[in-house]
């Protein structure tokens, strides 16, 4: 019997060549003279906003020449001719190349080095060649099946000469020929490379063209489109003056059409001629079904079934006419008493096969000369055989006997046989599901892959109409619902909505579902649905073949997750922030609705991970993300960039601006109370703040996202100058502000280098003004500004870390100071700040006791002041310095006192002898009573301790009378004295017998 059923048909469709291959030619090459014409114009034709557009056709190009290498390398089979197996293994290369000229591109980020035309073309020609050299193995290469020996030496071949390529043009740019000169254009060896690689393109097509009666499993007609137009392309691109004119897009085009032809080429050899085999085994299958059922019906032969105890379970009226036994009176008696056999020449009784198949398993066939004998005595010669009846599992069910006349049926019962182990063999070693139906829906086969796919056993599908209970049932109503729309006449949520299409179309049709298996798992499946015809043509039925894609969709999900989402937090990352970013951007300006950026920082986040540990930190940021998404509406969004800095988009907040900024800043208020809330972190609660910075937009129509970026950055470091745990919309003059600091650290840099620094002493004294000590200040004496004091300029020395050369100095300088004291006579004590940055080098106490033996200064004399926040930090090693320096004679002076996280247990722990009290306790503390009581509380501890108490900004004579009579000692502030310069401090507080002595040893 024949077929034309519908597998055939996609068959010869999967073969078909590319209709007028010659004319596709002609009409690529007529663009190619138009832009070959209009590059001789003078002039040249800049496109604008190019670059957006050549990331678009790179990374079009990248994904077709991914697709390329990934259809070629797991069509893999021993059917997979060489020549595909290089062309597509060469175009991961292509691709990897490709993606490295795409970064590359003048006006991309710098991608290692910096991007421009000369590294992109470098990358350009290494994709090119890398091109022409696999178009070229496919053109040689055999065409016949077979390579398995070429797989993995090809692919580590590619990846080798890649990454040769990456190392050589990344790293050692300089090795390579100039290329391109700017204002001139392209160099003869440009040219020549493009020219070069037209003439390797144009081998290869020719080399197609001339072993196209060879082809029989590659799309040669494609490939020769293909290799033509990417030699245009290559043409194109020896043309152009400027990497954004005319000829550089239709380059790039060409390129475009070139890897899609490509692509088709490989996609058809690599996956229609596979379903073409499928199709083919599908048609071939359905013939020998029926060719069996046919020929079950017109048999003549007696048939007699029995259980595994020798009984007798089925006859059929051949078998009841042969041995005079009908069914009824049969069925349940011993084979034996129903089927009586005897040898034909000797009379004797023949044992009946059954009990012999039921021990060994194999078929038995009986002799030729064997006779049956008829209940009624009538006799009938037979010679036919019998056989063991298994399940899917091999496991043995019984007997069947097939007789008749050997005349007659012997020919024909072995026909059968071989139908019937064709059949089965090919359902069963089929590697993916399949699954055959009646037009109304009854499961007619369901094989041994689909049990494996879905867990359902055979028997527990066959001859059902349950095929839709293995799909999703909410996913198969809304598939029906859009075949509704679609086909114009109302689909059923079932098996009217799994093959609607196939009828209605009369082609195969693919899709993708989630299966339902038995045990309740849910799984990916990829399906081809076609029609099952009768030797008339009529469609009989529906045959589906599955395949189990979940791995394939987990791997997807992955690399999506990799690539949008941050591993810690599983927030968007910045590169789907910026996607989201430049959409919603685009339509505020198409709708006129605004919406905000907001840039959010956590306020001493690494004080937590120096305290406590970086996976406590993580443990905050992951709580952290879970609060500011509950915290939202459902369409806003929370990335996170780095570290503890989050960016949340709010779209459509209102029709105006002012309506915008009011809504976002309500919601960045809430953010900031959700942060503020205590986190519990391994069994420890603690509290954080955040700065929070937002921009509205659009603002104007030039505006991009990057620009908003900056815009909420600078805010959010707005709200970090204004305290901390505050919120700052974006103002035009924060960018003002903020190259102000930046011009202010560049001078400070250059400040450092030369020397514009001066040391001022501000002195400590008892209550009557008697001098006890003096605190050393820095000065800066700035060239244009004047003196610069130091709360305009410490915090950016922090944080550029120019404060580590600035604090190395103030020590030293501090040590002359002190020298020079001691040789006048004075026995003045010096207190230093340190700075936290500075207190945390490793080499720290080693700089302050070689800075003291340098000027010979007496250790004694210096006194270091650190704050809360370096005591609280890291105790343990700030305890160990500490006691180091106090071992070497340092004293030290806790400063600021009560503003930080003051605690009695770092009292007790480190070696601190005096405590100050931070200006803003001081000052109105006999008014005001709050800062009275603490005040009185700080001096109560610094007696109970043992530690003496220095009072900084004492102003008024009412403030020196409070804190005195409260047991301050020590005083520091306006009302005694200002800072002022070394030599003014000398003058006024040592006399001039010791100003005489002080000066004779400066002059040994």
């Amino acid at each position: 019997m024949t077929s034309t059923g519908p597998a055939k048909t996609g068959a010869l469709q999967g073969r078909t060549k590319p209709p007028g291959a010659i004319a596709t030619l002609i009409i690529l090459s007529i663009p190619f003279l138009l832009v070959l014409q209009a590059a001789r114009l003078p002039g040249s034709m800049e496109i604008a906003h190019y670059l957006p557009l050549h990331t678009f056709f790179e990374t079009f190009a990248i994904a077709v020449a991914a697709l390329i290498f990934a259809i070629g390398w797991h069509s893999h089979t021993a059917e997979t001719p060489p020549a595909l197996l290089a062309l597509s293994t060469g175009f991961l290369g292509v691709a990897l190349l490709d993606f490295g000229h795409l970064l590359s591109y003048a006006g991309m980020p710098d991608f290692v080095t910096p991007s421009g035309p000369e590294k992109a073309i470098a990358f350009w020609l290494g994709a090119r060649l890398m091109a022409a050299i696999a178009l070229l193995m496919a053109a040689t290469l055999p065409w016949r099946p077979g390579s398995a020996a070429l797989r993995y030496p090809l692919i580590v071949g590619v990846l080798l000469a890649t990454a040769a390529l990456f190392f050589a043009i990344l790293w050692y740019p300089d090795l390579l020929p100039r290329t391109y000169l700017p204002g001139q254009g392209l160099t003869p060896l440009k040219v020549a490379a493009e020219y070069a690689l037209v003439l390797l393109y144009a081998g290869a097509a020719l080399i197609f063209h001339r072993r196209r009666r060879a082809a029989q499993t590659l799309d040669v007609h494609r490939l020769v489109i293909a290799a033509v137009a990417i030699a245009i392309s290559e043409m194109c691109f020896t043309l152009y003056l400027s990497v954004y004119d005319l000829a550089n897009v239709a380059g790039h085009i060409y390129k475009v059409i070139g890897y899609w032809y490509l692509y088709r080429a490989v996609f058809v050899t690599a996956v229609h001629h596979p379903y073409d085999a499928l199709h083919s085994s599908q048609r071939d299958l359905w013939r020998e079904k029926e060719r069996a059922r046919v020929t079950l019906l017109s048999i003549g032969d007696g048939l007699i079934a029995t259980d595994t105890a020798g009984r007798v379970a089925l006859m059929n009226p051949v078998a009841e006419r042969l041995t005079g036994w009908t069914v009824a009176e049969a069925v349940g008696r011993p084979v034996a008493e129903v089927f009586d056999i005897e040898n034909a020449e000797t009379g004797q009784r023949v044992p009946v096969p059954v009990q012999q198949v039921l021990e060994n398993g194999q078929m038995v066939g009986l002799a030729n000369h064997t006779v049956l004998v008829a209940r009624d005595g009538s006799r009938s010669h037979i010679a036919d055989m019998a056989s063991p009846i298994r399940d899917h599992d091999g496991a043995l069910h019984g007997v069947v006997m097939v007789f008749q006349d050997v005349t007659e049926t012997y020919a024909s019962r072995e026909a059968l046989k071989d139908s019937l182990s064709l059949n089965t063999g090919i359902l069963e070693s089929a590697a993916c599901g399949i699954i055959a139906t009646t037009l109304d829906g009854v499961v007619r086969v369901f094989n041994r892959e689909a049990e494996r796919i879905f867990g359902y056993p055979s028997e527990e599908i066959v001859g059902t109409t349950d095929l839709p209970r293995l799909y999703d049932q909410d996913e198969l109503r809304a598939h029906a619902d859009i075949l509704s729309a679609e086909l114009g006449r109302p689909v059923r949520a079932g098996f009217d909505a799994l093959v609607a299409r196939t009828r209605d179309r009369g082609q195969p049709e693919p899709g993708e579902w989630t299966g339902l298996r038995r045990d309740g798992a849910r799984i990916s499946v990829s399906t081809l649905t076609s029609m099952l015809r009768d030797s008339g043509g009529s469609v009989r039925g529906y045959l589906t073949v599955v395949m189990d894609v979940t791995e394939r969709k987990r791997t997807e999900r992955q690399i999506e997750k990799l690539a949008y989402y941050d591993p810690l937090t599983d927030l968007p990352n910045r590169r789907l922030l910026l996607e989201y970013l430049d959409g919603h951007l685009r339509a505020a300006r198409q709708t006129g609705r605004y919406g905000a950026l907001m840039f959010l920082d956590l306020d001493d986040f690494k004080g937590l991970n120096d305290a406590r540990g970086h996976i406590v930190g993580d443990m905050l940021l992951r709580e952290l993300a879970a609060r500011l998404n509950a915290t939202l509406r459902k369409g806003d969004l929370v990335s996170r960039l780095s570290g503890d800095e989050f960016v949340i988009l709010l779209p459509d907040l209102g029709a105006t601006a002012d309506e915008g900024a009011e809504i976002a800043r309500r919601v960045a208020e809430k953010l900031r109370l959700a942060v503020a809330q205590p986190f519990q972190l391994d069994r420890c609660e603690h509290s954080i703040f955040a700065s929070i910075g937002l921009t509205v937009f659009p603002k104007s129509p030039d505006e991009s996202v990057e620009d908003l970026l900056k815009q909420a950055d600078t805010a959010m470091y707005a709200a970090k100058d204004g305290g901390r745990n505050t919120i700052r919309d974006y103002d035009p003059t924060m960018l003002v502000d903020a190259q102000a600091r930046l011009l202010l650290q560049q001078d400070l840099r250059k400040a450092v280098d030369a020397g514009e620094f001066t040391l001022f002493l501000q002195p400590q004294t008892r209550a009557n003004g008697t001098l006890v000590a003096a605190e050393a200040l820095i000065r800066w004496q700035h060239p244009q500004r004047g003196f610069v004091a130091p709360g305009a300029f410490i915090a950016v020395a922090e944080e550029s870390g120019l404060i580590l050369p600035l604090g190395d100095w103030i020590l030293l300088e501090a040590c002359h100071v002190l020298r020079r004291l001691a040789d006048a006579g004075s026995d003045c004590h010096l207190s230093v700040n340190i700075s936290p940055r500075q207190f945390r080098q490793q080499t720290f106490c080693a700089g302050v006791i070689a800075a003291l033996r340098a000027t010979r200064t007496d250790p004694r004399r210096l006194t270091l002041e650190i704050t809360e926040g370096i005591a609280v930090s890291d105790c343990a090693d700030t305890v160990a310095k500490m006691s180091e320096l106090a071992a070497f004679g340092i004293a030290f002076s806790l400063d600021d006192f009560g503003t930080g996280f003051s605690s009695l247990s770092y009292l007790k722990q480190l070696p601190v002898g005096e405590i100050k009290i931070d200006r803003s306790f001081v000052q109105d503390v006999n008014r005001n009573s709050h800062n009275a009581v603490l005040v009185e509380t700080m001096l109560s501890i610094a007696s109970r301790l043992g530690l003496k108490a220095v009072a900084e900004g004492v102003e008024t004579a009412a403030e020196r009378d409070f804190l005195e009579d409260r047991g301050c000692t020590i005083f520091q502030g306006y009302y005694f004295d200002r800072p002022m310069p070394v030599e003014d401090f000398i003058r006024k507080y040592v006399t001039k017998s010791e100003l005489t002595v002080m000066e004779e040893p400066a002059h040994a």
